[in-house]
């Protein structure tokens, strides 16, 4: 799983990082908060997003990925395995449910070297359909994810009261 070019490697985060995985997801949160208010974090979701971290980390079925350019991490990723209902033929599927790269470290193949992992990680557990949600607002992002392969399955409609 771990890939080094010289002093960089992309690796699952570890307990002694994810204060620094929350940091890296608060300003992913916040880049899309700017595109659309759904996205704001409540002030006071530090200790929250600490916990699922650590429950995530947890979770077999979850893989936090982080990108260590000696010692610093300018990005993660988090992949997930789900278990589909018993019902449809496809079993499970997996999702990129969050990608970020801090802001001065991007178009450096920085995503697409922590995608590459996550897809790998996803192969060997042995799912062969990964999703990913992108905000429609979210140009670089969407281009991004098309680049790779990735093309529309859903529209999510949503209607608020």
């Amino acid at each position: 799983m771990t890939r080094r070019a010289e002093s960089r490697c992309i690796r699952p985060a570890e307990l002694r990082d994810l204060d620094r995985v929350a940091a890296l997801w608060t300003a992913i949160t916040h880049h899309h908060s700017a595109l659309d208010p759904i996205f704001t974090m409540r002030p006071d979701a530090d200790a929250a997003l600490r916990d699922l971290l650590e429950a995530m980390q947890r979770d077999p079925e979850t893989l936090i990925l982080v990108y260590d350019d000696d010692d610093d991490l300018p990005g993660m990723a988090i992949a997930r395995i789900d278990q589909q209902p018993p019902i449809m033929q496809e079993t499970q599927r997996a999702e990129i449910t969050d990608l970020g790269v801090r802001e001065g470290e991007r178009r450096r193949g920085i995503a697409s070297a922590l995608v590459d992992a996550a897809l790998e990680w996803i192969r060997v557990s042995g799912v062969d359909r990964v999703e990913v949600n992108v905000a429609r607002g979210n140009r670089e992002g969407q281009a991004f994810w098309r680049a790779r392969g990735f093309g529309d399955l859903m529209d999510v409609l949503q209607l608020r009261l």
